[in-house]
């Protein structure tokens, strides 16, 4: 009988010590690696014994319904934060979890809610202005989301999570105005240079977009206008169909009437491509373009081919580009290189011949805050202007889009 009391305590003794010696930041932290892991039943298995004996450690508690919103069990996650963000005073760090685990759940009115009532208490706190912000953009109130942004410290305005967010409202814009002013001047020999400007309107639809443009030039000793519009349709898989025509004051400096039609097939992984015709009708003649588009996207870059082939004269013109781009920016750099009677803008001539043209050509596009756009486009021409006669031809425009 001794022995079986000496074995008893023998066995006991340390059990009930290490039930006295519990750990809570040894548990915690192991709890926190499965988290890391991936491990999220484990991790609540490890603090429930200590809630169980230290229910009132609201700190354990926040941490349990953090692991629930971190395993998408977004229902049990409110269930253990509500009861904590909702009394008074409120617990903030509950609140600030209630937050995200709303937010990720996609229920917007309620993280607005929570970030409004953790704000009174932090009104500075720009990780919360930034989620109440991507929620209001969620529930489509651009306006006071980009109200709320305007309140972070000038130091945080360079985050990725804000300069992003700018960006996607700036891009959900419908409307858009542009002005364009474009010359042309040639040396050796040299002539009076052309003036070229425009102003347009674009408004987007969810799945169209049409543009209105008014073109005026003075080229020739004569001053011409041409109106157009463009008109874009896309279809479910990215694949979508590009519309042209307009119509000049004249007969000299633009075409009398002009069209156009692309169609862009749907992207193959990193390339896509397009077929289209150009046709303008000037008071010698007319001109048929058939063209088309082959590109390639690796990561930023966008390496590109466009043929142009005249088919009265022949004659085909040949188009090559390298562009990269900064998406969080909308900032982006091409190089144009070109060869052969090819089309600047709406430019192009009625009297075509087989006459020899070597173009390179560089542009720039910066975005100034969040909605206007500026872009200086430089091209160098080569050209044989009658044959085994070449001149210098330089082209220098200038573009400001506004963004609303």
């Amino acid at each position: 009988m001794k022995f079986r009391f000496y074995l008893y305590v023998f066995f006991l003794i340390p059990c009930f010590a290490i039930g006295q010696e519990m750990n809570v930041d040894d548990i915690i932290k192991e709890a926190q690696l499965q988290v890391e892991k991936g491990n999220y039943e484990n991790a609540l298995g490890l603090i429930e014994p200590v809630l169980q004996k230290y229910p009132d450690n609201q700190d354990v508690r926040i941490y349990k319904g953090r692991i629930y919103s971190w395993k998408k069990d977004y229902e049990s996650a409110i269930a253990v934060l509500a009861p904590m963000a909702d009394k008074e005073p409120p617990n903030t760090e509950a609140v600030l979890a209630l937050i995200n685990t709303y937010y990720w759940s996609g229920n917007y009115e309620a993280a607005l809610k929570y970030a409004d009532k953790y704000l009174i208490t932090y009104p500075t706190n720009n990780e919360v202005r930034v989620i109440k912000a991507n929620a209001l953009e969620k529930l489509e109130r651009d306006t006071e989301a980009l109200a709320v942004l305007e309140k972070i410290s000038i130091t945080d305005n360079s985050n990725q999570a804000v300069t992003g967010l700018r960006m996607l409202i700036g891009r959900k814009a419908k409307n858009a105005i542009a002005a364009s002013y474009l010359n042309v001047s040639t040396h050796d020999p040299g002539q009076a240079p052309f003036h070229y400007g425009y102003v347009e309107y674009s408004r987007k639809f969810s799945k169209s977009s049409v543009v209105g443009r008014a073109n005026i030039g003075h080229a020739f000793d004569e001053t011409e206008a041409l109106f157009e519009a463009d008109y874009y349709q896309t279809f479910s898989r990215r694949n979508y169909l590009y519309l042209n025509a307009g119509v000049s004051t004249g007969e000299t400096v633009f075409p009398v009437t002009r069209a156009g039609a692309e169609y862009y097939f749907v992207p193959h992984r990193k390339f896509d491509y397009s077929l289209g015709i150009r046709f303008m009708d000037f008071a010698a003649e007319d001109v048929t373009l058939v063209t088309g588009q082959a590109a390639w996207h690796p990561g930023a870059y966008t390496l590109s081919y466009r043929p142009l082939y005249d088919v009265a004269s022949e004659l085909f013109s040949h188009v090559i580009s390298i562009q990269k781009s900064n998406e969080d920016k909308e900032r982006l750099v091409k190089l144009e290189l070109q060869y052969g009677n090819v089309p600047y803008l709406y430019l192009y001539t009625g009297s075509i011949e087989p006459l020899k043209a070597y173009r390179a050509g560089l542009q720039y596009q910066h975005r100034i805050g969040s909605s206007t756009f500026v872009r200086p486009v430089f091209l160098y021409e080569y050209e044989e202007y009658i044959p085994e006669q070449f001149r210098h031809k330089i082209n220098l425009q200038l573009i400001v889009t506004k963004r609303f």
